[in-house]
């Protein structure tokens, strides 16, 4: 892999966790948001273990039902099973979590980290010329849902309720598998999956925003 190609996986995650990170008015210590973007990484290992056994061939000409189910039941499942233990043994019970941001802030690091090793592999796989959509879709698709896990993980920490923390792979889960539907069936414009990005990504400025009033 020559060096162009690994800064096109690298320096767009690290640049989107950046400005979620700037979003925090009361940031999260810089080493715990490292450790949970490396674990982040890491989980890509047993998500890919997980696929690689399901996902062969898939795409348009798939049957829907088969779509369908790898979307959800394998996909999201796998990758978002795996950053939710990214999180956990990133921040875990530090008591570093006590607002629903610091969740958000941990579950982008996590899903940013995930993002930026699954870019490079997907860069040395098929060129340079998936780099750009990836370095933008991507890398928010991962950052977005699996923050929104990482605010009902900060739930289930500061409330003591675990059902807080199933809530939020729930829903992950069901956003990633509907994006992943979306963009493998050919069923829907493609539009739409920019669309679930943006209401996402709506969800969560504005829990932000509270946090600033």
């Amino acid at each position: 892999m020559h060096l162009t190609e690994l800064l096109w996986g690298i320096l767009p995650a690290l640049l989107w966790l950046l400005y979620f990170y700037s979003q925090d008015r009361l940031p999260e210590p810089p080493k715990l948001v490292l450790k949970t973007f490396l674990f982040g990484a890491i989980s890509v290992i047993p998500a890919a273990l997980i696929e690689k056994s399901f996902v062969g061939g898939l795409g348009p000409q798939s049957p829907l039902s088969t779509i369908i189910l790898l979307s959800f039941g394998v996909i999201a499942t796998a990758e978002e099973f795996s950053k939710l233990a990214a999180i956990s043994l990133g921040v875990g019970k530090t008591g570093a979590i006590d607002s629903g941001v610091d969740g958000i802030v941990y579950g982008v690091s996590a899903g940013l980290g995930f993002s930026m090793l699954e870019n490079i592999l997907y860069i040395n796989s098929f060129g340079l010329n998936v780099a750009p959509p990836r370095a933008i879709f991507s890398n928010l698709a991962h950052a977005l849902f699996t923050g929104l896990m990482g605010y009902y993980y900060a739930h289930s920490i500061m409330w003591n309720r675990s059902s807080e923390m199933w809530k939020g792979l729930f829903w992950a889960i069901f956003l990633h598998g509907l994006y992943d539907f979306i963009l493998i069936s050919g069923l829907i414009n493609p539009f739409w999956s920019i669309v679930l990005l943006g209401i996402t990504f709506e969800i969560i400025r504005r829990v932000f925003k509270r946090q600033r009033i």
